[in-house]
């Protein structure tokens, strides 16, 4: 049989077990909160780091660009394909009807500029730029 000590004692043993196990639990709480904010702040550093990379090759894109600005051959390149542009003397010609029927596309010489009006030059090219 057990007697009264005993069981006391096994009652303040079990209590004892309990409160360590508390103590341990609000300890470990305790770590999870700084080790929570360490990991996010780890995403953060890690995807400003991603963008940073991603801006250096951006910078780099466009200090090529820059570079390749500065040569006469690349702006008369642009000049030429963007702009339509040509040199003096030289015939430019308009294709038409490229992507819509293959085989049957229309080349038309236009005339120089010279000759037309700046309002025949501006419904000439209104009328390039309806289907």
């Amino acid at each position: 049989m057990v007697s009264i000590r005993q069981k006391a004692f096994r009652r303040r043993r079990r209590l004892w077990r309990l409160g360590l196990v508390a103590v341990i639990i609000l300890i470990a709480a305790g770590y999870i909160s700084p080790f929570k904010s360490l990991i996010i702040e780890g995403r953060q550093v890690a995807a400003q780091q991603a963008e940073a990379e991603q801006l250096q090759k951006q910078h780099n894109l466009l200090q090529q660009e820059k570079s390749r600005l500065l040569t006469n051959t690349y702006v008369e390149e642009l000049a030429r394909r963007d702009l339509g542009l040509v040199k003096p003397g030289e015939q430019p010609y308009v294709v038409r009807d490229l992507d819509r029927t293959p085989g049957k596309a229309q080349v038309s010489v236009p005339a120089p500029e010279e000759d037309k009006s700046f309002s025949d030059r501006v419904l000439d090219d209104l009328k390039s730029l309806i289907p």
